[in-house]
């Protein structure tokens, strides 16, 4: 791409996009929707600068990102490059642990899983009970 058009690129970017006060002024808004746009933009720039110092990216490249399924950084431009790029597929292996309930479905089934805990066999499930359930989903008892 060439130098003029990136540069045609970069002015619609940071004009037309940050500078909605501006177009609303222009436009003859009332001052109270363009004390909102300004504001607007105050804290669009304070993100944009948060996620570009964390990220690399502004807050409508993610925009574009989410929306496109592909990784956009609008400043891609100026280095020649792609305004989107696909997304490398990466593989993760993910170890899932299943784990069995009991099944406190009636009041008898609940005094059964609470006499095989030692707990009190109210048929209810209290404090007590719903510890020992809560330590089986988590691999802490089986």
């Amino acid at each position: 791409m060439n130098l003029l058009l990136r540069l045609i690129w970069l002015n619609f970017l940071l004009i037309n996009l940050e500078g909605c006060a501006l177009l609303l002024s222009s436009a003859g808004g009332s001052a109270a929707t363009i004390q909102i746009a300004q504001t607007i933009d105050i804290i669009k720039t304070a993100g944009d600068i948060g996620s570009a110092s964390v990220t690399g990216k502004t807050l409508t490249d993610h925009a574009i990102s989410e929306l496109s399924g592909k990784n956009c950084k609008t400043l891609n431009v100026i280095e020649d490059k792609k305004l989107c790029e696909e997304i490398e597929a990466k593989s993760q292996s993910v170890k899932v642990r299943q784990v069995m309930m009991p099944d406190v479905s009636t009041p008898e089934k609940i005094k059964a899983f609470q006499k095989s805990k030692n707990l009190e066999q109210t048929g209810k499930i209290g404090p007590k009970t719903r510890t020992a359930l809560w330590r089986i989903k988590h691999g802490l008892d089986n």
